[in-house]
């Protein structure tokens, strides 16, 4: 059995760390499609420093944090100031600059046995590829049952989850999704 100390846990930075949803929704109302989302963070958020350094932080990680995997398009050091300033356990930062790129080649690059995300696409696509995976509870991920979900970055949490997670469902993951 894999202990906690033993896991080298890639974590998501939006949703699972921080709040992007609700300044976003302030900011351009309730987005119609997630397309739109991606329109203006590419177009508008990827130049606004100050709208990604004032997130706020809604889940700590109480455990060793061995990289953050993000698809933030913007520079790398605004994703380190916002980390650093939120008082976030020092990791290596491994970006993609697009949300359509799987983050499982980025997540293997850096040694990781476990990512953390609140995406539903991403969960999905990394337990297909091998990689475990735990989704952060969050309202746009709600269709997704309870094994496998977390609702905080409490050490205990995760790792108990993770250990049920790897029992009973990551071995049948396939067949569960298809």
């Amino acid at each position: 059995i894999i202990r906690m100390d033993d896991l080298r846990i890639s974590l998501d930075i939006d949703g699972c760390i921080c709040d992007f949803y609700s300044p976003y929704i302030r900011r351009f109302g309730v987005p119609k499609k997630d397309s739109e989302i991606t329109k203006n963070v590419v177009g508008i958020l990827s130049r606004d420093k100050d709208f990604w350094l004032s997130l706020p932080v809604i889940n700590r990680p109480t455990f060793r944090v061995h990289q953050y995997t993000t698809a933030r398009c913007i520079p790398k050091s605004w994703i380190k100031a916002y980390l650093e300033e939120s008082s976030m356990p020092k990791a290596p930062v491994y970006q993609l600059y697009s949300h359509c790129i799987s983050k499982v080649p980025r997540i293997k690059m850096g040694g990781c046995n476990l990512h953390i995300d609140d995406s539903l696409k991403v969960f999905i696509d990394c337990n297909l590829r091998g990689i475990p995976c735990l989704l952060m509870d969050n309202p746009s991920n709600k269709e997704w049952g309870p094994i496998g979900r977390i609702y905080s970055l409490d050490k205990d949490e995760v790792e108990e989850c993770y250990h049920l997670f790897r029992e009973t469902m990551f071995p049948y993951f396939r067949e569960l999704v298809q």
